[in-house]
């Protein structure tokens, strides 16, 4: 992280007697992420996206020039992003809705041939070479391919809305062609004598467009208050707390 960088850490302070304890390699490498300095959520096309009390900073990457990069893969691509960068290239792989399993290192021998709701993996006669460009490559694949429906159905667990951590995500899904949505949790903060939980989310959202961190409507505020009964609400959807899910790898 470059000096003056604005990321999360940088940006945001928890409350007082609030602490950041988690510091594994995900919940550190969200904090760490770049923001973008001028708070502006572009579309995949280049337009403006008007903030009506809906974020409060933007996170700094390129999202590419189609109309792809929803909510569901704004969660796919922090993860994707993460191992790439950890080196742990066995670990991306991504389910299509039909249930094919994408795996990125397959995808530098292989290409898919998709024919309806079929997907097989043909050989290549040029094998791709192992870099950030191929992974975007690729990751164009599962968004076109994947969604909140496959994610939930295929590619994670439920989890107990009381041991929320960064990089878990908060997700509807409905067969498709069900419309759905998940947005990512980006930072978890424990009161040290209450143990009670905040938390701050973000999103992509349709048409395709920059993941910005999500405003409370309730208070105005980035950080989100942990109440097991009661229902998540964010400027564009609501979540229940039973609809929290974490990665299976």
């Amino acid at each position: 992280m470059s000096f003056g960088q604005l990321t999360i850490e940088t940006k945001y302070n928890p409350p007082e007697g609030f602490e950041r304890i988690y510091n594994d390699g995900y919940s550190k490498f969200l904090r760490q992420f770049p923001l973008k300095k001028n708070n502006i959520v572009k579309f995949f096309d280049g337009r403006n996206k008007y903030n009506n009390n809906i974020w409060d900073a933007v996170f700094d990457y390129d999202i590419g020039k189609g109309n792809l990069h929803q909510c569901a893969d704004a969660v796919l691509y922090m993860r994707a992003n993460f191992l790439y960068k950890q080196g742990l290239t066995e670990n991306l792989q991504y389910n299509f809705v039909s249930g094919f399993t994408a795996n990125y290192l397959g995808y530098l021998t292989h290409y898919y041939k998709i024919e309806g709701n079929e997907v097989s993996p043909v050989s290549r006669n040029n094998i791709l070479k192992d870099n950030p460009e191929t992974l975007k490559k690729w990751l164009r694949q599962v968004y076109s391919y994947a969604n909140t429906w496959s994610i939930d159905e295929y590619d994670s667990s439920p989890v107990n809305i009381l041991d929320i951590k960064p990089g878990d995500f908060f997700i509807e899904s409905n067969p498709p062609p069900g419309i759905g949505h998940a947005i990512n949790v980006v930072d978890v903060a424990v009161n040290s004598t209450t143990k009670k939980k905040i938390f701050m989310l973000s999103q992509s959202y349709m048409p395709a467009q920059e993941t910005h961190i999500l405003i409370n409507p309730e208070n105005g505020g980035v950080w989100y208050t942990l109440d097991e009964f009661k229902d998540i609400q964010t400027p564009e959807w609501s979540f229940t707390v039973n609809q929290l899910k974490r990665f299976k790898n």
